[in-house]
């Protein structure tokens, strides 16, 4: 089996992998959105609860700067569990 895999050329080890590197590319980006989705909730609602104004959220939001090195689902779900924190912080606070 190794002898056969050694005589592949370049391209064909290419194609052969191509398609697990777009299918890791899409998740990637899929990922960031997420990442990019909860950071904006979390300035967002992090702004609420404060009393910036909205255009100040948008300013804040815009300048966020996104660590592409830690996409990790435990980084997302740190992420997620601020956000339900503040969600809660901001009834609490309003109510």
């Amino acid at each position: 089996m190794k002898a056969k895999e050694g005589s592949k050329s370049l391209k064909e080890k290419l194609a052969a992998v191509r398609p697990m590197l777009e299918d890791l590319r899409l998740q990637k980006d899929e990922r960031m959105k997420q990442f990019v989705d909860i950071k904006a909730q979390i300035e967002k609602m992090s702004g609420e609860i404060s009393g910036y104004s909205d255009q100040l959220n948008k300013t804040m939001v815009g300048s966020l700067a996104l660590d592409e090195q830690d996409l990790t689902l435990r980084k997302l779900n740190e992420y997620q569990t601020h956000l339900r924190s503040l969600q809660k912080e901001k009834v609490r606070k309003f109510s």
